[in-house]
């Protein structure tokens, strides 16, 4: 008997709820770890968040894991979509992401960027970078975030738009074309290198897209792992291979010397990857929590920097040193937070912006079905209407 589809990617939203857990980690305790200088931190609790935060690289983990989930669920509603998909996917995406986006980029304005910016003194706001980050482009024109984590749907963007060009090509699972976007991108990425006077973080930007290889992963191991197309999983192991070369090739040669700056990125990475794969095959996780965290990970991603800056100033360093001195229990207290404040806005504003954009869409649709008013006409006179 065939599963019903919520419950067929559970494991799916599991892994996105566990994904946004540890760029939480990441964030909170690499910012718990910051002590003022008469807290002591626990020796114990230091040295497992310097491994997991500095070493690993959890935050790192958690960002390719999201990535790779995109690729694995989003692109294929393209094909689902009986009238207009490239609209109606359209149409549905926006209100999926920029309601709740809009919301986190008011408050990290005032939260982030101007209660707790640079070096934590703060930044005059800017109007123009204000506005520009709401369309979700803003980096290619080196605009900065202003929250930092915005970085990754700036990708996310680009690969729906690749994907919708593909998908028009009736080319999106095609090696070829998909090969030739990652290479054009790495080419990118080596020319802005030496063009003079473009800014680190604008060439940072475009060096991020790279990323984009870990999607299309996602995408090609989805049409071997669900339709068992063996062709696919080469080929998904291609772009597997070309992204992480991408990414470790250089240390890997020198990781040999077991010095921790080359065992840092070729471990994170791998690990992401292990992580995925296992928790869409041998070990896959499903329950009424993780789909919860799953549902609200979009929110958490968002909002987390909302949750932590403004509770680190205001709450955090007036406690006693001797709580200071477990940056995981501000971890726990950050992410409790969160999610509550995740499933708020999941409740009132993603889930009916989601509705509404379903809602545009059917009414859309229904109308591009029925049969045009001259026909019914002609059917009425000849007695061929139905009532």
């Amino acid at each position: 008997m065939t599963q019903p589809l919520s419950e067929r990617y559970q494991h799916i939203d599991f892994l996105r709820g566990f994904a946004a857990l540890l760029v939480i980690y990441q964030h909170t305790v690499d910012f718990a770890m910051m002590a003022q200088p008469n807290v002591s931190l626990n020796g114990l609790e230091s040295g497992i968040a310097h491994f997991f935060t500095k070493q690993l690289g959890l935050g790192e983990v958690g960002v390719c894991i999201f990535l790779m989930v995109s690729g694995f669920v989003v692109p294929f509603s393209l094909s689902s979509y009986p009238v207009r998909p490239v609209s109606t996917f359209v149409i549905h995406r926006f209100f999926r992401l920029y309601p709740a986006y809009w919301l986190s980029a008011i408050l990290g304005l005032i939260f982030v960027w101007w209660r707790f910016g640079s070096q934590h003194g703060g930044n005059e706001i800017n109007w123009l970078m204000f506005f520009a980050n709401l369309t979700m482009f803003h980096a290619f024109f080196g605009i900065e975030n202003i929250i930092g984590s915005y970085w990754t749907l700036t990708l996310e963007l680009l690969f729906y738009i690749t994907c919708i060009y593909l998908f028009t090509r009736n080319k999106l699972t095609s090696i070829k074309s998909i090969s030739l976007f990652f290479f054009s991108l790495l080419i990118l990425r080596e020319v802005l290198r030496h063009v003079p006077y473009i800014s680190g973080y604008h060439w940072n930007v475009y060096s991020c897209m790279r990323y984009t290889g870990y999607m299309f992963f996602g995408l090609l191991y989805r049409e071997w792992l669900l339709n068992d197309d063996k062709a696919a999983g080469k080929n998904a192991l291609i772009i597997l291979a070309l992204t992480y070369v991408s990414f470790a090739g250089k240390d890997i040669v020198r990781m040999w010397s077991l010095q921790a700056e080359y065992l840092k990125t070729p471990m994170t990475q791998f690990t992401a990857i292990a992580i995925f794969v296992l928790a869409t095959t041998i070990c896959k996780i499903r329950g009424k929590l993780g789909n919860f965290l799953g549902k609200i990970s979009y929110s958490m991603y968002l909002f987390h920097p909302v949750i932590f800056y403004p509770l680190y100033t205001y709450f955090w360093i007036g406690l006693p040193p001797v709580i200071q001195a477990h940056p995981h229990l501000f971890f726990l207290l950050s992410a409790s937070l969160t999610i509550l404040f995740s499933y708020l806005s999941y409740r009132w504003i993603e889930n009916p912006a989601i509705n509404y954009g379903k809602q545009i869409t059917r009414q859309r649709n229904a109308r591009l079905s029925a049969p045009p008013h001259e026909l019914l006409l002609a059917q009425a006179e000849h007695g061929q209407a139905t009532t």
